[in-house]
């Protein structure tokens, strides 16, 4: 624990609007750190290779805390304050891009070969990750940017970063309405797997829930004029990282914990061993309508019900 902070107005301070507090940072250390290790486990239990994307997040919000804490008894060395700066406003970008992942992976084990909104499960992931690369680029660089000794660039940067993070933001939304139209396909199916499958689509969007949290509390922070009374209130108060943006990452990051994709998503589940076959096509054996099978799901007519196998055409 530091036992003196430096004046505020030493200009070899890195910290100079408030003393970091070490035990808090200590505290979401330990608490990012249980996490990705149980996240860890869990991948290779549920053998869920893709998971990689959110345990590196948690990686990386668990090195931030660590360059935090390491920054707090070195506040004059600029370089460990840089690096944990950037950790943190770049690592919700990696658990947003598993979010992205997992839903792709989501309509193709319970939907096959259907699409939502003429996108396949398989691209689904593939486009909005793409995206996620590109709000990553902008926001990295807006990121460093916003580290320069130079005032005029320091904005800039901000600039670049606020602007990343509202390109993210209209990621969500689109991403959300694909969440929506997957719940629609959802309903019709009837199998032992629907409740955990509607439990993992909640956790799904209170994950993004939290992640727009954060991601609305950077535009305001980073879009305020400097020097404006929410500029400076936000940056002399520290509990604004804990409350807005440590916080809702490790809840994002703890709800998969409880609710693991690998749990809900086991490879040795198949969609077909819950229907039985009589003359007239396939009945469900827990109580789906007569004829339907989700092979014929993504032929939906207008009222939103699949063709039934062998119907006349």
């Amino acid at each position: 624990m530091i036992e003196k902070c430096l004046p505020l107005k030493d200009p070899s301070n890195q910290w100079n609007n408030y003393c970091p507090s070490v035990p808090a940072a200590i505290a979401f250390f330990a608490l990012f750190m249980v996490s990705t290790l149980c996240h860890i486990f869990q991948a290779v239990k549920w053998r869920k290779p893709f998971c990689w994307v959110l345990i590196m997040g948690g990686i990386w919000e668990t090195l931030s805390f660590a360059f935090r804490i390491t920054s707090a008894h070195n506040p004059t060395k600029k370089g460990i304050y840089d690096i944990s700066f950037l950790l943190l406003i770049i690592s919700p970008l990696l658990i947003n891009a598993f979010d992205y992942m997992l839903l792709g992976r989501m309509v193709t084990f319970f939907l096959g070969d259907a699409k939502l909104m003429g996108i396949s499960g398989s691209k689904m992931g593939i486009i909005f990750v793409c995206f996620d690369v590109v709000s990553f680029i902008v926001q990295i660089g807006g990121g460093l940017l916003s580290l320069s000794t130079k005032a005029k660039d320091a904005k800039l940067g901000l600039h670049v970063y606020t602007g990343g993070v509202v390109f993210q933001q209209l990621l969500i939304i689109c991403f959300l309405m694909l969440t929506i139209s997957f719940q629609r396909r959802l309903r019709y199916r009837l199998g032992p797997k629907k409740r955990s499958s509607k439990i993992l689509l909640h956790t799904l969007r209170v994950s993004l829930a939290l992640i727009t949290y954060r991601i609305l509390f950077r535009i305001v922070e980073f879009s305020s004029a400097q020097g404006s009374k929410v500029n400076l209130y936000i940056n002399k108060h520290e509990f604004f990282v804990y409350v807005f943006d440590a916080g809702p990452m490790f809840f994002a990051l703890l709800l998969m914990n409880i609710w693991h994709p690998g749990a809900v998503m086991q490879d040795g589940y198949k969609e077909d061993e819950y229907f039985s076959q009589n003359d007239e096509g396939l009945v469900l054996q827990n109580g789906a309508p007569q004829g339907y099978h989700p092979q014929n799901y993504g032929r939906q007519n207008m009222y939103g019900y699949a063709g039934v196998v062998g119907e006349a055409r």
